[in-house]
């Protein structure tokens, strides 16, 4: 019988001890996994409880409460000198706790940009908002700073793990809204904060992981109740909350999706039909309301089959094509609770294509309302599909007779100017022309937005007719377009061919009868407007006129009050029409109110300069208590964190924003964005350990990234060419763009902190704090390039940025040989 020797390795400490990282790395995976679930649900949150813009402030949040958590650490070093588990135990397990305190808590704040204009302690309240919702990024933050100052060589390692543990969070929270809504994404999050503690608190006491055991418990009980038991507060100016005050009025159900949350009404606010003439005096048909995100008001108007009980349609002005274009082939885009595919029946369209990019409303008016609706999406003439616009007509090969672009939303919502930082690619000069490209020869487009005077995003609309057809070669736009008004709304068509004499007149003839105003069709006169519904002066004629003047045109948009040039695909934001040198005349045309001002352009800086106190009050400053050796080395490779810091969320809310364009939505885009920016960056800083840091490898990273993004900014228009493509073939190509940037972009935050753990070690959580900070400031930093220059700009604002990084490199390697001071 043989007998085997048995070998023992040499280093058995040093195997447990990789055991023990593998371990922590595991935690750190599901906390960062769960972290970045938060940060996505919260922009759910807040474009529901606030409006859309705001999701933006919780990107700065998250950031904020990572670079305080560099600050605790220097002051508090002893914290690092604790057992390494312990330590990331109970951190984790104070983040799983906090997510849903701070939650409930946030709810209680009384926070509401509408009263901006007349509460001076709202500006204290968003203050609060950030400091509460900060707190579980901030303990988030501690624990991966905990890591990374311990993991000395296993730096990548740790990096890797954080990285691809927040990729799968950007993308597992999306399947999640529909069962559970988002106060059960919440507490979901909340879980997976828990159990990354129990992976941490393995070698710890019975005691301390029977208590994590019972809160786990304690929310997998609360999951299936948190939709009732911690309801999102919505601002009681949101049209949600007017219309349930009415009386009788009742809210039939609530539906989550990634992309919205839906709410069924019945109330007595719900009469959906802009612009109505007021020529019609019946009743119309009874209505449903469908609320998205708290706005964005529809409805689903009862149908009985019978087209007579449509009659009501025949007094929208924005069934004004009808006139002129005898049974249509008709698109109607963001057809909703079908009111625009209402009008076509009513006007005996041969074909009826209707495209609505949430599926919920979809779904509500062909199931629960399909007997309320009429079965108008079930019926052999209307073809209905699920998409957004902007795709479904860069994809579609079918010929237009008519293409509706369907209002929604209230007017009082766009009045406050707060969609002034949303992107909107349906309204660029790239869309329209598009729009126009697919009309047949003898088709219109018809778009319709409410009327806002002083005149501004209602007169854009021109702005951008004007705009495509002249990028198409149409010599005359004047003799393509006509322009009439409502008591309420103002509508425009554009015309593939010139407007024929005969169509003009029966233009002048429609406005007649139903009591609208011409604001422009070719060879209008003065004495021909401003006759029914009355301002003082002619107003929108005046300013289409001087628009549709091209000699005169670009002088006019110079000393126009506010910016109505054509919005692009570069620069999307339709609704932001603020000019910085006319603030003060701006503020006196609406009346001398701030909260329009707040709510739209102005509200970027506000954010930036709280973001920037904040950054100060509990990052920077703290840090004076700290006393370190001073070395100008590593103060000099402090301006290198913060620099990278400044470029990878350049990028990062970069990219977002301009692939809305290619994935539809904001959320869709968020989660593909950061699902292929955070993955990528996880290989790329797992790979940097076969980099030496400070070599001449370690600074082609630097120069690679700063060319990249350079070219990346000088190639972001040709984006749109994919979006002649799939969804799927668009979600794929979006990862491999986004993969080579990320990649890199993973590199040189690791190569900084072996930089510094090799003669620096005491600075690290200084350069924590300083990325941190840096990042906060990057978060909002682009969003206010963007509006002014172009996403292009911000691209080679951030290649600059990595550039610029060398210079520290450089420097550093300067000091290092002389002696620390």
């Amino acid at each position: 019988m043989t007998t085997r020797k048995m070998i023992l390795p040499k280093d058995l400490n040093g195997i447990l001890r990789m055991n023990d990282w593998a371990r922590r790395c595991a935690g750190i995976f599901l906390l960062s996994t769960a972290t970045l679930m938060l940060q996505v649900t919260y922009t759910r949150v807040f474009s529901i409880a606030l409006w859309y813009h705001f999701v933006w402030m919780i990107v700065s949040i998250a950031l904020l409460g990572y670079a305080i958590s560099g600050t605790f650490l220097s002051i508090y070093h002893q914290f690092s000198e604790k057992n390494i588990d312990q330590s990331l135990t109970f951190v984790s397990a104070g983040f799983s706790l906090s997510v849903i305190i701070t939650y409930i808590l946030s709810n209680r704040i009384p926070f509401d940009p509408v009263t901006i204009a007349w509460d001076n302690l709202q500006l204290l309240y968003i203050s609060l908002y950030y400091l509460l919702l900060t707190i579980p990024f901030f303990l988030s933050g501690t624990a991966l700073a905990l890591a990374i100052e311990k993991s000395e060589t296993r730096i990548n390692l740790v990096y890797f793990s954080s990285f691809i543990g927040s990729a799968v969070g950007s993308v597992l929270v999306l399947p999640l809204f529909n069962p559970l809504s988002g106060p059960g994404v919440i507490v979901a999050t909340s879980i997976i904060g828990i159990l990354s503690s129990l992976v941490f608190s393995r070698k710890l006491d019975k005691k301390i992981n029977l208590s994590l055991v019972g809160w786990t418990l304690t929310l997998l009980i609360l999951l299936p109740l948190s939709g009732s038991a911690m309801p999102i507060h919505i601002s009681p100016y949101k049209s949600l909350n007017v219309a349930l005050r009415y009386n009788d009025a009742s809210l039939i159900e609530t539906r989550w999706n990634a992309i919205s949350r839906v709410d069924v009404v019945e109330s007595g606010y719900v009469r959906y039909a802009p612009g109505l003439s007021l020529q019609y005096d019946e009743t119309i048909p009874e209505q449903i309301g469908i609320f998205v995100d708290g706005e964005g008001l529809n409805a689903i108007t009862k149908y009985n089959g019978e087209p007579s009980s449509l009659s009501f349609t025949g007094y929208l002005p924005s069934t004004l094509p009808y006139r002129l274009v005898k049974k249509p082939n008709t698109l109607v885009i963001d057809s909703g609770g079908g009111l625009g595919v209402l009008s076509a029946l009513y006007f005996n369209s041969s074909k009826i294509y209707a495209v609505e990019e949430n599926p919920l409303i979809i779904d509500l008016v062909r199931d629960e309302y399909s007997s309320f609706s009429g079965y108008i999406y079930d019926n052999d003439k209307i073809d209905v599909s699920v998409s957004d616009g902007r795709s479904f007509i860069e994809t579609s090969k079918e010929k237009y007779d008519i293409i509706e672009l369907s209002m929604t939303g209230g007017a009082s919502a766009a009045s406050t100017g707060i969609y002034a930082l949303s992107e909107n690619y349906l309204y660029t000069v790239e869309s329209f022309t598009s729009f126009i490209e697919r009309l047949s020869e003898d088709g219109f487009l018809s778009v319709s937005r409410w009327l806002l005077p002083p005149p501004r995003e209602d007169v854009r609309i021109v702005s951008l007719a004007i705009s495509s057809l002249e990028s198409l070669g149409v010599p005359n736009p004047e003799e393509h377009l006509a322009v009439i008004r409502s008591w309420g709304t103002i509508n425009l068509i554009v015309g593939k061919s010139p407007l024929s004499a005969r169509q003009t007149e029966s233009i002048r003839l429609f406005c007649r009868e139903m009591g609208f105003d011409i604001v422009h069709v070719p060879g209008v006169q003065a004495s021909e407007v401003n006759i029914y519904n009355r301002f003082p002066e002619p107003i929108y004629y005046d300013t289409v006129h001087k628009l549709l003047h091209s000699e005169a045109r670009e002088s006019f948009y110079q000393s126009y009050l506010y910016n109505i040039e054509a919005s692009t695909d570069e620069k999307p934001f339709f609704f932001n029409f603020f000019k910085w040198d006319r603030i003060a005349e701006t503020y006196r045309s609406l009346d001398e109110k701030w909260q329009p001002l707040i709510e739209g352009g102005l509200l970027v800086p506000v954010v930036l300069v709280q973001a920037l106190l904040l950054s100060i009050v509990f990052v920077l400053y703290p840090l004076r208590r700290v006393k370190l050796t001073r070395s100008r080395e590593g103060s000099v490779l402090l301006v290198y964190f913060f620099l990278i810091g400044l470029g990878y969320m350049f990028i990062e809310i970069t990219t977002v924003q301009r692939f809305i364009l290619v994935l539809g939505s904001s959320i869709r885009s968020i989660s593909a964005v950061f699902f292929s920016l955070l993955l990528s960056s996880g290989l790329g800083s797992y790979y940097s350990k076969k980099i030496e840091p400070g070599s001449r490898d370690h600074k082609m990273v630097l120069q690679a990234l700063g060319v990249l993004s350079i070219i990346y900014g000088l190639i972001a228009p040709l984006i749109r060419l994919t979006l002649e493509l799939t969804f799927l073939a668009r979600l794929l190509i979006s990862f491999v763009i986004v993969m080579p940037l990320g990649f890199l972009m993973g590199m040189p935050f690791p190569l900084g902190i072996r930089l510094l753990s090799t003669s620096n070690k005491h600075y690290i959580n200084w350069a924590w704090a300083i990325n941190g900070c840096a990042s906060v400031l990057g978060s909002i930093l682009p969003m206010m390039i963007a509006l002014y220059f172009g996403f292009s700009k911000v691209y080679i604002f951030a290649g600059a940025m990595y550039l610029a990084t060398l210079i520290p490199m450089v420097l550093k390697y300067k000091v290092s040989t002389r002696a620390p001071v």
